[in-house]
């Protein structure tokens, strides 16, 4: 059973069972941030951890280039929000990709249902999803996907570049894998789920 469902060890759960993640460390003041920053690369982002709907709560803060911006920043979360700890993380290539949101949860009388859709800050807003009994095969991720009414942007729509399907699909197909095998986890969720030309990275994920 998962014991431990803070961000760092789900992240670590997903990505052992291959869902692919930026690179990222928790820290707890300055001057870790800083040392992980300097070990992950700049640009990177800032995550307050422990928050729900935390973009909205400005406790995501994206594009930190140096080392003064980063501390400018973890001041200022700090300062707002007061969070338990807080996350340094590559800054994923946003500009060349489209965000999905791909969860599971268990349902009493279904057992593990999977969902995959259109992401970001706008996915409660956008509504384009698709469930399914968990587990899934990429095979079968990727159809998901492919029927979204969104799936013209992952597709190359308006001579735009097409992206990676097949790695999103397999990152879902890992994810639902996940949560089929551990009951125990009443939700699982990657939001956004990075879809780019070549690959998928997830850059950001929770469990209950």
């Amino acid at each position: 059973p998962v014991a431990d469902r803070g961000y760092a060890a789900t992240r670590a759960l997903l990505e052992n069972a291959g869902v692919p993640f930026v690179a990222a460390a928790t820290v707890a003041d300055a001057e870790e941030a800083v040392r992980a920053a300097a070990a992950i690369g700049y640009p990177v982002a800032l995550n307050a951890l422990g928050l729900l709907h935390k973009s909205d709560a400005g406790g995501v803060v994206l594009g930190l280039r140096d080392e003064a911006a980063l501390r400018a920043a973890l001041a200022d979360v700090v300062a707002r929000l007061a969070p338990p700890a807080l996350s340094v993380e590559r800054m994923g290539p946003l500009a060349d990709g489209v965000e999905l949101i791909a969860g599971a949860r268990w349902e009493p009388r279904l057992g593990p249902l999977v969902m995959v859709g259109l992401g970001g800050v706008h996915a409660e807003t956008l509504r384009d999803v698709r469930v399914a009994l968990a587990p899934v095969d990429a095979d079968g991720a990727e159809a998901m996907l492919r029927s979204l009414r969104g799936a013209p942007l992952l597709l190359g729509a308006r001579g735009g570049t097409a992206l990676d399907v097949r790695a999103c699909a397999e990152a879902v197909g890992a994810l639902s894998r996940v949560a089929a095998a551990h009951p125990e986890l009443a939700e699982l969720e990657v939001n956004p789920l990075l879809a780019l030309p070549e690959g998928a990275l997830a850059l950001d994920a929770r469990a209950v």
